[in-house]
């Protein structure tokens, strides 16, 4: 582990003020509900009590196949919602359709996995498959302008869900399987115009150059992001997940750490320079990528507290005023870890796919607890020739993203004592988590399984107190909010990608009251 602490930031702190606190009471307005991104919701009507009388009261099908990994976004009884082009408008009592607005590609479509909108000042903000930054009306569902954010014909894609704060609108490139480069951007909310890059791989003089021992090797050197970000509003942090480098398993063709690689970025979202970082995996050759933002809070003993997972299966908490490590936990089956990759074949778990995947942790400040989801699944990879050809996969492998192994392929949930390590409570499901988790100051954590059950768990215990079948795979967001008084809950299902179970089902949103 590999901290960077510049001595003019190391003195700095959360200031968790009201522009950073829990999600408000009415709504959920962005893809983790708030800019800290502690999904934590103060409602609570639906409560441990009652929550086995909650009942579907409407269901809207995109009437599209693919993906369905968004994360609903509500504000003032109004659902966002996206799909691979599209983007939907719905009343969040009924599900009824109030707009659509699809995007017509101009170039490559490198990117299907879209992962949902940020809202600022009535607008809508999200990215496209060939890798444009869009604004749309919020109440009208018009595009109000269209910028293109890199060349999507090198496989470089938008999928991330952007955040907006301050007149400006965040996000990053992904396409590290295509040896891209990833970069975060930042653009203004009124009309587009590009306002900074940051390279996540560095280079030049940035001191993280030495980190790649072959100097040729950066310009492939992956570093993408697709998830979305986090943001400290009064000091003006904004927080990256970066993904692995490329090409993925080759380790000798990049020696080194590799920065920034699988690492949480800290810039100053005013002119994207970096604050600092934490690189979850040095010179990471599992495809282990930091694929989720960060959750900020107050912890138990009132200091600033910042807790994140990656697809290494560890969950990382630190004290935000020093960066110093407070507790790290394996969330799921870690096997051979550090074992080299060869030519005839190396297994290892947790595989290419998980630990933890786009919905990071979460936290309650009801039970001092850190919640997260983890597949358990492990893989096999053989080395082959690294040799970069524009537009197409550079992995490093001779088998493509790894076999999955006959065995696993099963899920866990988990509540963590940040301040020990200690765990509080597992559940086991029969099949992947990936899906969002939302705990409520009622006592209630909602989540959901790739078998198709949104399920309402004691967040005190883990005791399951409601469970309903989709008929999808649930690995999107999961979002509760109020209209008139009266709360509901926005699960997304039907994904379907490789972390789906007997094919995904069809893409729609479910909402449920008492």
């Amino acid at each position: 582990m590999r901290i960077s602490l510049p001595a003019a930031l190391c003195a700095t702190a959360l200031l968790l003020g009201s522009n950073a606190s829990a999600t408000s009471t009415n709504n959920w307005l962005g893809y983790n509900g708030s800019y800290p991104g502690d999904r934590y919701s103060t409602l609570t009507e639906i409560n441990r009590s009652n929550v086995a009388h909650l009942h579907a009261v409407c269901v809207f099908q995109y009437g599209e196949l693919g993906p369905a990994q968004t994360a609903p976004v509500i504000a003032n009884g109004v659902m966002y919602v996206t799909g691979d082009e599209t983007t939907y408008a719905l009343d969040a009592t009924t599900c009824k359709l109030r707009w659509k607005n699809t995007y017509v590609n101009t170039s490559v479509k490198s990117g299907i996995a879209n992962r949902g909108v940020a809202l600022l000042d009535g607008k809508l903000f999200r990215g496209t498959p060939d890798s444009h930054l869009i604004a749309i009306d919020a109440a009208t569902g018009h595009t109000l302008w269209d910028v293109k954010v890199s060349d999507s014909s090198d496989g470089s894609n938008t999928v991330a869900a952007p955040l907006a704060w301050d007149g400006k609108v965040f996000i990053g490139i992904a396409g590290s399987e295509d040896g891209v480069k990833g970069k975060i951007m930042a653009f203004s909310a009124t009309d587009g115009k590009p306002l900074w890059t940051f390279d996540a791989i560095a280079g030049g003089d940035d001191p993280g150059a030495a980190t790649w021992g072959n100097a040729s090797a950066t310009a492939t050197g992956g570093g993408g992001t697709w998830s979305s970000f986090g943001l400290d509003t009064a000091t003006g942090a904004l927080f990256v997940p970066i993904g692995n480098p490329g090409p993925d398993f080759s380790a000798d063709y990049r020696p080194g750490a590799n920065l920034y690689t699988s690492s949480i970025v800290a810039l100053d979202a005013n002119t994207g320079k970096l604050r600092w970082y934490y690189q979850l995996v040095p010179h990471d050759y599992h495809d282990w990528d930091a694929a989720a933002p960060p959750a900020l809070y107050r912890g138990a003993n009132g200091k600033p507290m910042m807790s994140f997972a990656g697809k290494s299966g560890i969950l990382f908490t630190i004290d935000y005023a020093t960066h110093s490590l407070i507790s790290k936990v394996p969330v799921t089956t870690i096997v051979d870890a550090d074992k080299p990759f060869t030519t005839e074949g190396t297994h290892f778990c947790p595989g290419t796919l998980g630990g933890v995947e786009w919905n990071g942790p979460a936290y309650s400040p009801h039970d001092k607890r850190v919640y997260v989801n983890a597949i358990d699944w492990c893989s096999t990879v053989r080395l082959g020739e690294v040799r970069y050809v524009r537009g197409t996969a550079f992995l490093g492998s001779g088998n493509g993203m790894g076999v999955k192994d006959a065995q696993g392929g099963t899920g866990w949930l988990t509540a963590v004592d940040p301040l020990t390590g200690k765990i509080a409570w597992r559940y086991h499901a029969p099949a992947l988590m990936v899906a969002a988790v939302t705990p409520t100051a009622g006592g209630v954590l909602f989540t959901g399984e790739t078998t198709g059950e949104f399920d309402a768990f004691d967040s005190s215990n883990g005791k399951l107190l409601y469970r309903f079948n989709t008929g999808g795979s649930v690995a999107g967001g999961i979002a509760t909010y109020a209209v008139g008084g009266k709360q509901y809950v926005a699960a997304v299902s039907g994904n379907q990608s490789r972390t789906s179970v007997k094919g995904g089902g069809a893409p729609s949103i479910f909402v449920f009251s008492l």
